[in-house]
């Protein structure tokens, strides 16, 4: 009788570890992707960014060099300086309701158009 209750305790404790590992491995690969385009004087996002883990892959699809920054919460992200056609990826853990402001900081391309904000949903 003793070793049927162990057996099921350890039964029990290796089902339970199993479901907990699931639940890391699900919330890890849940993060959302971003793709983030930069072009001459503009940054299109592939789609809304949401509340939660974000991975901005960010790629230059101009000439010109280009960065990414993001703001928001009380921290900053940023790439390095991108190349034309070089990628880079960055990854934020955004809060719900809290407003987002992105741009790139090279020479006056933020001024040209470069830049804006999103609240995260």
């Amino acid at each position: 009788m003793i070793r049927i209750k162990l057996g099921l305790l350890t039964l029990l404790a290796l089902a339970a570890s199993s479901v907990t590992l699931t639940a890391v491995a699900q919330s890890a690969s849940t993060a959302q992707t971003v793709r983030v385009s930069e072009v001459s004087y503009g940054i299109r996002f592939s789609a809304k960014p949401k509340a939660g883990t974000v991975k901005f892959q960010v790629r230059n699809a101009s000439g010109d060099a280009h960065d990414f920054w993001l703001q928001g919460g009380g921290k900053s992200w940023k790439t390095r300086v991108l190349g034309g056609s070089q990628t880079a990826s960055l990854t934020a853990k955004l809060k719900k309701g809290v407003r987002y402001s992105f741009w790139c900081s090279i020479s006056d391309h933020r001024q040209e158009g470069m830049a804006g904000s999103f609240v995260a949903r």
